[in-house]
């Protein structure tokens, strides 16, 4: 093989092409937003609190955390 005039080596491992590469990542993220879509769809109606009911309130206690104040009184710490 040349390449302009100058003699070129082959490669001695076997890269895929940029195009499969862009391919597969391609797939891959369509493959993981369906996956978070079927899986957001099957746990639509979990809710924090007990009573089933969105939190009244919510407050950031910091590294991460937020506390949740429900209808009955109830304080739930998520991560």
């Amino acid at each position: 093989m040349t390449t302009n005039g100058a003699p070129s080596l082959p490669r001695p491992w076997n890269l895929p092409s940029p195009r499969r590469v862009l391919l597969w990542l391609g797939i891959f993220a369509l493959l993981t937003m369906v996956g978070g879509g079927i899986y957001t769809y099957h746990h639509r109606h979990d809710t924090i609190c007990r009573d089933r009911k969105p939190p009244l309130k919510q407050q950031d206690t910091g590294i991460g955390q937020v506390q949740y104040l429900c209808h009955d009184g109830q304080i739930v710490t998520k991560p």
